[in-house]
């Protein structure tokens, strides 16, 4: 029996700030609102909540507090409580750059006037907190893969297919309300959306290398360390876009493994046939890889034979604040912090590879380079650089594009633009945000290895989706009801509006309780079935269908880490566990019409239903 990787009571209490209560979703603009707007960043972490003097150790305390939760109002909160008792306990200092040592990194790494500031802080930043909960996440995803029994080669061939599992290719090309649009989000924004472009595949692949402890890097032409983020690739005729808008300057994601650097295409989800060395000495040797059809990257064999490799890495990782808390929560935390620019560089065989890091200016296409992604996306009271207006703030167009185009749909007989509308939508949108959206949803879930929590949630919401889609199936009357609730609604809200206009207390109050009566009768109930039902159970049942996979998965990897007795012992529970995930695949494709607004996430179950189908059925062991 699989049990969960890590215990899931660290994610219990919602985060705030990405509450999606229904009241968050507002019309006009469809603006989902989140967290409030500032007027100017965040300089450092303010422990705002109120706390007990602590005493003794305060890494001990902190590292305390981030073994119970991780999110990032944990993180925040265990931070802020470590920089007061630093300060009020021990006097000591975080770790700064010296003069010397800052100008020996800016020679490393292009940092803009954003990087400076995050790199030389004498203080926890506001992303610090945003940071640390980001690399927990992926520590969490790391150490469930389990991949200690596997040689590093390997080790970065199973992280990649996780990767590739995870995060289905889907580019988001285009922001509404937005001039620059959206390149590629941080990885945790990807995951937990559970699509992205090739670009993002990398930048997750990265992020969970860093908590492999395996250096990756990206490859591109000699010029891709000037190039934006944003860069498109387009057809020769310059009339389409090769690989969805924006590609990013590169065509392949690489990991050190000795001297020589294993090469990754994020577009075909496999490893290329040649490491990079080997492709540099005999690029024809990858010439049918580079011509074969399915090659959607954009590289030619005349790139590859200029095959030039980049670092990135998140700017609050060359911080040496982070460096300390990397070694002083080590035994509580375990988790991957900081880089050493200058020695991450050495690592690698010559020619020595340039740092990637075009400035964060967040109406051009440099903005969302991994170094500063995170930042990108989030507004300023998160720690981020986004000074849009909520209504068209990257993070709330963020969530608010992942729920389905039927959440906004209005029957008929119901003003778009008007107050009815925008409660319906409303409803229906915190239905499916409430349940596959704000954090800790079902994929962070999964991808933290919280199996049994994820399946047990995911049991929980199938049912309740599925009573919502048997209410319509089964009432005759379903129609009739809406039609009548429609008339009912707009009526009362007329009277309201009436009322309003001629200054009559007393009616109001008797109209406000009526439209309050109103919307708990079984019309209302049903208009919001009809948006939300249908999709929210396909949406379970893929998930469920994918916590299941990723099980067989790991048993899998145990069967295939074993030999002699022990690989017998384990073949029978492998099998086992992929006929469980292919039952339920077969149950997802029942429900995947549902998913007809998702581009590209039926056909990525199909994938995967096949990688279960073929094992669930094995060749017999040879001898």
């Amino acid at each position: 029996m699989t049990t969960d990787h890590r215990s899931d009571s660290r994610s219990r209490r919602p985060l705030a700030t990405f509450a999606f209560a229904a009241g968050l979703f507002a019309v006009g603009a469809a603006a989902l609102v989140g967290a409030s707007g500032c007027t100017k960043p965040p300089t450092g972490v303010k422990n705002t909540e109120e706390q007990a003097v602590t005493k003794g150790d305060p890494w001990k305390v902190a590292g305390q507090r981030l073994r119970k939760e991780t999110d990032w109002a944990a993180c925040r909160t265990a931070l802020g409580g470590l920089a007061t008792d630093l300060n009020t306990q021990t006097k000591e200092t975080l770790p700064v750059l010296s003069d010397p040592e800052f100008a020996s990194l800016s020679q490393l790494v292009a940092l803009s006037a954003d990087d400076r500031e995050e790199v030389r802080a004498t203080t926890f930043t506001a992303h610090d907190s945003v940071y640390l909960a980001d690399c927990l996440y992926l520590r969490d995803a790391a150490d469930s893969l389990a991949l200690g029994r596997f040689p590093p080669d390997q080790r970065a061939e199973r992280a990649f297919a996780w990767v590739c599992r995870q995060v289905y290719l889907r580019p988001w090309m285009l922001i509404a309300g937005r001039a620059d649009g959206a390149s590629a989000l941080p990885p945790t924004a990807v995951l937990r959306r559970g699509f992205g472009s090739g670009l993002e595949r990398m930048y997750v692949f990265l992020a969970l290398l860093q908590q492999l402890e395996l250096d990756g890097c990206l490859i591109g032409g000699p010029d891709a360390g000037k190039q934006p983020a944003g860069l498109p690739l387009v057809t020769p005729d310059n009339k389409a876009f090769v690989t969805g808008a924006p590609r990013g300057p590169f065509w392949a994601v690489g990991v050190r493994i000795g001297a020589d650097v294993k090469l990754f295409d994020p577009w075909r989800g496999q490893a290329l046939p040649v490491t990079l060395a080997q492709l540099k000495a005999n690029p024809d040797a990858a010439k049918e890889w580079f011509a074969d059809p399915a090659n959607v990257s954009g590289a030619t064999l005349d790139d590859a034979k200029k095959a030039t490799a980049f670092l990135a890495v998140p700017v609050n990782a060359l911080a040496p604040r982070m460096g300390l808390v990397e070694t002083k929560l080590k035994n509580d935390l375990g988790v991957k912090l900081a880089y050493n620019a200058n020695a991450l560089q050495s690592a690698f065989s010559d020619p020595k590879p340039a740092y990637w890091n075009p400035e964060d200016k967040s109406t051009q296409s440099a903005a969302f380079a991994y170094g500063h992604a995170s930042r990108s996306l989030l507004p300023l009271d998160m720690g981020g650089t986004d000074r849009n207006p909520p209504a068209v703030r990257l993070f709330d167009v963020y969530r608010r594009e992942q729920l389905p185009s039927s959440v906004f749909r209005i029957p008929a007989g119901i003003q778009p633009d008007g107050q009815i509308a925008q409660r319906l939508r409303a409803s229906a949108a915190g239905a499916l945000g409430l349940s596959f959206i704000e954090p800790p949803n079902p994929r962070e879930r999964i991808q933290r290895g919280q199996f049994q929590d994820a399946a047990k949630d995911l049991v929980t919401k199938q049912e309740t989706f599925a009573n919502g889609r048997e209410r319509l199936r089964l009432n005759k009357d379903a129609d009739h009801q809406i039609r009548e609730w429609i008339e009912l609604i707009n009526g009362l809200y007329q009277d309201l509006r009436l009322a309003q206009l001629n200054g009559d207390k007393s009616t109001e109050a008797t109209a406000l309780g009526q439209i309050d009566s109103a919307w708990k009768q079984p019309g209302a109930q049903l208009v919001v079935d009809q948006a939300s039902s249908e999709v929210g159970l396909a949406e379970s049942t893929l998930l469920l269908a994918l916590c299941k996979h990723e099980l067989a998965e790991r048993s899998q990897a145990r069967l295939e880490a074993a030999t002699g007795a022990e690989a017998d012992r384990l073949r029978p529970d492998a099998i086992d566990s992929w006929k469980t995930a292919l039952s339920a695949w077969r149950t997802y494709e029942q429900n995947a019409v549902s998913h007809a607004g998702f581009l590209g996430r039926s056909e990525h179950a199909r994938v995967l239903a096949a990688r279960a189908a073929q094992l669930a059925n094995p060749a017999p062991p040879k001898k």
